[in-house]
């Protein structure tokens, strides 16, 4: 979740002073976050229920209030008040969208795991290859052009599973041969990118190492969930704040939190650090860590809603039994 956060006030920062457009170079390394949620998904596997659901839509709905407010407070017709209230159809999160379909999908995707063969499961992992990565990266098609659809978060599902299913094999490879590997892929990328981001050669690297479906975002992505996968260690504290992540993605990526707090930070940040670009590159860190934090505190505070919408989807989920 901070590789998210990390990876948008970088954005952030170069939109809006172009100046620093040798930013981009890390957003490659950072851009794994997303792919890495979806591979913890598919490891341990998704359990859809009418409780898990309503959270899922509760969230979405209470932290897309300070869009819907702008969006009614903005609209000029009926049309555009009716579009700002469609928290789900017309979400600005497109994660949140694609997750939503990849929880529904869950069930039929775990029976088709647990009841087909090998050569039957290699099929689907090829199907979804040929159509997220040949299709959507190498041959940029528009419906699957960047990874951000539901396919592509099917591809990575079955890798998370595959993951868990072969865990074995992988957890018994030298821990340090992995984090040199991983470290090595992202030096290698990020040097060549800074050397020849300007030219062909850098939009190369680019799409090869960028879009949450290209070959080497997939391959940081899993090497990370491997490094991480082989660590034995128990955190009630980490377990507490992990609760909060999807609301980490919800506060900090919000229109007002975005035009209205981060902007405007981020701007003094660089006024202030000018024309010291390390010094603004640290402050952005730290920013982001202060983000975490307060979306951390926010989402505790509103701990009683979210145990009323629990037990509220618990009722719901006995009476209709799933």
């Amino acid at each position: 979740m901070f590789f998210i956060v990390f990876y948008h006030m970088l954005l952030r920062a170069e939109n809006d002073n172009p100046s620093y457009g040798w930013f981009q170079a890390f957003w490659m390394p950072l851009h794994v976050g997303v792919v890495c949620f979806v591979l913890i998904s598919g490891y341990f596997g998704i359990k859809t229920s009418s409780r898990g659901l309503l959270l899922y839509l509760s969230f979405l709905f209470v932290y897309s209030l300070p869009d819907i407010v702008l969006g009614i407070k903005s609209a000029d017709s009926a049309y555009d008040v009716i579009h700002s209230l469609m928290f789900v159809s017309r979400t600005r999160y497109w994660f949140a969208l694609s997750y939503l379909g990849l929880y529904l999908v869950a069930p039929l995707m775990n029976r088709f795991f647990g009841h087909s063969s090998v050569r039957e499961q290699c099929y689907m992992l090829v199907v979804f290859a040929l159509v997220s990565v040949y299709l959507g990266d190498f041959a940029r098609n528009k419906a699957y052009w960047l990874g951000k659809n539901l396919i592509h978060f099917l591809f990575i599902y079955q890798i998370g599973h595959l993951l868990k299913v072969y865990a074995s094999k992988w957890k018994a490879f030298i821990k340090w041969k992995l984090v040199c590997g991983y470290l090595a892929l992202n030096v290698v990328l990020v040097s060549t990118y800074l050397l020849f981001r300007t030219g062909w050669l850098g939009d190369i690297i680019w799409r090869l190492a960028f879009p949450y479906n290209s070959p080497f975002l997939l391959l940081n992505a899993v090497l990370l969930f491997m490094i991480f996968g082989q660590m034995e260690f128990h955190s009630p504290f980490v377990n507490s704040i992990a609760e909060s992540c999807f609301a980490i993605y919800l506060i900090h990526s919000s229109v007002f939190a975005i035009d209205f707090i981060q902007r405007p930070v981020i701007n003094k940040l660089f006024v202030f650090s000018e024309p010291n670009s390390i010094l603004f590159l640290s402050l952005l860190f730290v920013l982001s860590i202060v983000i975490m934090i307060v979306c951390i505190v926010i989402n505790k505070c509103l701990n009683p809603l979210w145990k009323g919408v629990s037990r509220l989807g618990g009722m719901i989920q006995d009476k209709i039994g799933y």
